[in-house]
């Protein structure tokens, strides 16, 4: 019974790809926020931002995320700050920055 349960509860999470990737962006921002304002960690940042690189993510997206937002821990904030985002580079507000990736760290 609890292996039926446990196969439908599977079934039922769907996770579209834009949430995916969300959450690729989240947990890039929060990883690097770690490294970089908690632990200190100058090592661990450039091998966070090697990886952002190597995925070819959104780098202003990912600055945002970590700037924008207070609590990277806190879901709500990082979609509103997301949202934000996304919304002010659709109406053309903000250009992509041309800033290579390893002037960040």
């Amino acid at each position: 019974m609890a292996f039926l349960q446990a196969i439908q509860t599977t079934l039922l999470r769907y996770q579209s790809a834009r949430d995916q990737q969300q959450d690729v962006y989240f947990s890039c921002a929060r990883n690097l926020a770690r490294a970089q304002f908690q632990l200190a960690d100058e090592e661990l940042s450039r091998r966070l931002w090697q990886d952002v690189a190597e995925r070819e993510l959104d780098v202003d997206r990912i600055l945002n995320l970590m700037y924008g937002c207070w609590f990277q821990e806190d879901r709500a904030a990082m979609q509103e700050a997301d949202a934000a985002y996304s919304t002010e580079r659709a109406s053309g507000g903000m250009q992509p920055s041309q800033v290579g990736i390893f002037e960040h760290c």
